[in-house]
């Protein structure tokens, strides 16, 4: 897991244009999460994942081998989730997020 900053951001009169990531990404998702509901609680073994959070704030809990590590992200933020990383979304109030698969989702590569 890896908290990361997006790369780019300009602000003008017409509006914010935000580049979050210039890595491979072969999947784009756009995950909305209703208050009070929770997502993921699942690993792979092979994909990487990278959320950014688009409205709302959304609490990420992570397991791995070097232990249980609680990131809140709001709006503008994003977290990096590495292979074999234990990852549950929680939301306290109703969030949009985009989420980048570096292979696509694939039922085989996800463990409970």
């Amino acid at each position: 897991m890896q908290r990361l900053k997006v790369e780019y951001q300009r602000k003008e009169p017409r509006g914010i244009l935000t580049q979050v990531n210039t890595g491979e990404w072969n999947q784009l998702n756009v995950i909305e999460i209703k208050k009070g509901e929770i997502f993921g609680r699942h690993y792979h073994k092979e994909k990487t994942e990278l959320f950014y959070v688009v409205f709302g704030i959304v609490e990420f809990i992570i397991e791995n081998e070097q232990g249980v590590f609680t990131e809140l992200l709001n709006k503008g933020e994003c977290l990096l989730v590495e292979p074999y990383d234990k990852h549950t979304l929680c939301t306290a109030k109703d969030a949009t997020i985009v989420e980048l698969l570096s292979t696509p989702y694939s039922k085989e590569d996800s463990y409970e």
